[in-house]
């Protein structure tokens, strides 16, 4: 899993790479809700190349890109 987006440092150790080994078929906000942060972090997510709803599982291996939102000032 990535992480793309300024949002980067509030994630666990503020890698922007993830593997996680889950117990089995868990959706995007299970995966997020895994990593330990908030919801309010991640404003899309990709995978196969398509933007995905929170509910979407992914298949075993594939790839998911997390989308932080923008910042500014």
């Amino acid at each position: 899993m990535r992480v793309v987006g300024h949002a980067v440092e509030f994630f666990p150790g503020r890698k922007d790479r993830y593997e996680l080994e889950l117990d089995g078929p868990t959706d995007v906000a299970g995966i997020i809700e895994r990593l330990g942060v908030g919801r309010t972090l991640v404003m899309s997510a990709i995978a196969g190349g398509k933007r995905r709803d929170f509910d979407y599982v992914p298949a075993d291996g594939e790839e998911v890109i997390l989308i932080t939102p923008p910042a500014g000032g």
